[in-house]
């Protein structure tokens, strides 16, 4: 083990950290460089995540794993959304073993040895429209409003709720998490989310509360 290197990821501030914040940390040769990488994750002071990016390992950071930070750093621009956020907000009753999150670019799945992180390709008009800024741990989190998590999931899932007691059904969410949703965003969503289908559904949904 290197020592000076230990100590350097026992003070480091975060949970991650990046190829490009090694290489400076590491003054040295490639190869010497890719060595004591390597043995460090052989120890566990390292979990790689994706190429050039880690987790700082538990030995030395003994707080849980925000995996809701950790997704946007993988693979972004991205945001919390579909069953995640649903899960957050309390929608769903479960929690889900899986961060899934709204992606602009292509569709991809990272399996890393914390977990799975999920990224599902949506269109990038009025990708901000009905997420959040959520302030955690002195980092800002941005996740759906329940209403835009379930938009995303019926355009990149394919979902076709006929009406709410079906969407209920599906994923069991209490009819009080209808009534006190955000009324005003989802006749938003109906207007300006960029998919026709995922419009009309959600008019459907909506028809729900005026019935």
């Amino acid at each position: 083990m290197n020592k000076k290197f230990f100590n350097i990821l026992l003070d480091w501030k975060g949970s991650t950290i990046s190829g490009t914040d090694l290489c400076h940390i590491l003054n040295k040769s490639p190869d010497s460089r890719f060595g004591i990488i390597k043995r460090s994750v052989q120890e566990g002071l390292l979990l790689p995540i994706r190429k050039d990016f880690y987790l700082i390992g538990s030995i030395l950071h003994k707080d849980p794993i925000d995996f809701f930070s950790i997704a946007p750093i993988i693979y972004g621009p991205s945001y919390i959304s579909f069953e995640s956020a649903l899960s957050y907000h309390g929608w769903i009753p479960e929690a889900v073993r899986s961060i899934t999150c709204a992606h602009l670019k292509k569709s991809k799945e990272f399996i890393t040895p914390v977990g799975v992180f999920s990224y599902k390709h949506i269109p990038s008009k009025d990708f901000s429209l009905g997420v959040n800024q959520y302030e955690k741990k002195r980092m800002i989190l941005f996740i759906a409003d329940p209403w835009r998590a379930l938009a995303d999931m019926i355009y990149a899932n394919k979902k076709n709720w006929k009406t709410l007691k079906d969407l209920s059904s599906d994923l069991r969410i209490e009819k009080e998490s209808f009534e006190h949703s955000d009324q005003v965003l989802l006749e938003d969503l109906i207007k300006y989310y960029p998919s026709l289908r995922v419009r009309n559904v959600l008019k459907r949904l909506q028809k729900g509360f005026l019935l």
